[in-house]
């Protein structure tokens, strides 16, 4: 495996999480990962061993962890298989805290009674290099399915070191649509979609939403309906959006990291 193909979706600048700086830079590769995903992780061990030697190893330092739940969930044969793979590489860190999160379709939001998966190795993660590896100059965030191009990074490290780097694509999502106008979603035919009687006499079964907000739902429902009959999927749908909402206590979510939710 190459070094052609990147993903990067978090980076921080920690200054040896003190402000220093300097020519040499010790980067961390904080990689979160389900328990059974064992494959992904030897994929990504040849990758960081092919990569690397495109480095400067006498000028720079980077080191690879892994971040998993605890073993408690595991089988015995699973907890076997990463006891092993530990004492192998040494690069396993056990943080505890759920494994996974309900599976759920693509693009649903929803809000859990307890922090997510990927939030709490994230988290905890983070505390955890900030007691064991108090002099980092960087942290690199990655989920296991991410390929990371290590010479091209270190080449935008080196030319870009400063105390506000932040490197990844920033989101902001739209929670609440309720007041979406009708024109956003039908914008090569607004009139057609505002005159459209069908559509028009269903949306009126949800007068606290905008004729917009109502498109938009309905096409969420068409997409990932799981049986409820278009009323009622609308009717949830816009119930659990004011939760979600509720939540964060705005119409949109805060600016954040893709892959950092």
């Amino acid at each position: 495996m190459g070094c052609q193909q990147w993903t990067l979706w978090a980076l921080v600048l920690t200054g040896g999480w003190l402000g220093h700086r300097s020519s040499s830079l010790r980067v961390q590769i904080m990689v979160t990962s389900k328990l059974a995903s064992l494959d992904r992780r030897a994929i990504l061990r040849h990758a960081f061993n092919h990569c690397m030697r495109g480095v400067n190893v006498q000028r720079h330092t980077l080191e690879m962890l892994f971040f998993l739940a605890d073993l408690d969930g595991a089988s015995e044969e699973l907890s076997e298989s990463l006891t092993r793979e530990g004492q192998e590489f040494g690069d396993l860190i056990f943080l505890g805290g759920p494994d996974s999160d309900p599976a759920v379709n693509r693009d649903v939001t929803y809000v859990l009674e307890r922090p997510t998966a990927r939030g709490f190795r994230l988290a905890f993660g983070t505390a955890w290099l900030f007691q064991h590896r108090p002099d980092l100059d960087f942290v690199m965030y990655l989920d296991d399915d991410s390929y990371l191009h290590i010479p091209r990074l270190m080449d935008k490290l080196e030319q870009h070191q400063s105390p506000s780097l932040a490197m990844g694509y920033i989101m902001e999502t739209q929670l609440d649509m309720s007041d979406t106008h009708i024109c956003k979603m039908c914008e090569k035919n607004c009139d057609r979609c505002r005159n459209d009687e069908q559509l028009t006499t269903f949306c009126q079964n949800f007068p606290d939403m905008e004729l917009g907000g109502c498109v938009f739902l309905l096409n969420q429902c068409n997409l990932f309906n799981d049986g409820d009959d278009l009323y009622s999927c609308v009717r949830k749908a816009h119930i659990d959006t004011l939760q979600v909402a509720s939540y964060f206590g705005s119409k949109s979510a805060p600016r954040w990291f893709l892959g950092m939710g």
